[in-house]
């Protein structure tokens, strides 16, 4: 897509490419979200996005995930409760698992910044050799 055709709000099929050069995709560019991007070539997922560059000629977007993994702010009556020295911030991570003892899996938002060129309507096909990446409700 062109710079012009993309508008803030508005959701998009992002197609990451299967490779990501160096030289062309600079993680100072790309930013943090160089890395999971990199996990990410050759998939296509929904991206709403939030902000565009034109400068960089990227957006950024809000992709939906999900986790099974959780991670909660101990309060400081919990802290207290449990004997752990004050003040320290802690937090407990992990997985959450229902009453069977099976994972639950809850949406995420992730911000990701990408080539504005990677963005395509949703209402056309996706390229061939893309697989899809979305989130799929079960």
């Amino acid at each position: 897509m062109r710079t012009k055709d993309v508008g803030v709000g508005q959701t998009y099929r992002c197609e990451v490419p299967h490779s990501l050069p160096i030289g062309r995709y600079r993680p100072e560019t790309m930013g943090d979200s160089w890395w999971a991007l990199s996990w990410l070539r050759g998939t296509h997922f929904p991206l709403t996005v939030m902000d565009i560059d034109p400068q960089a000629r990227t957006v950024e977007g809000l992709r939906v995930t999900s986790s099974t993994r959780v991670t909660v702010d101990l309060t400081d009556d919990q802290v207290q409760a449990v004997g752990l020295p004050p003040g320290r911030g802690y937090q407990v991570a992990g997985m959450l698992l229902d009453a069977e003892g099976e994972p639950v899996e809850l949406p995420r938002a992730v911000s990701l910044t990408v080539p504005i060129r990677w963005l395509h309507p949703t209402d056309t096909p996706a390229s061939s050799g893309h697989h899809d990446a979305s989130v799929r409700s079960g």
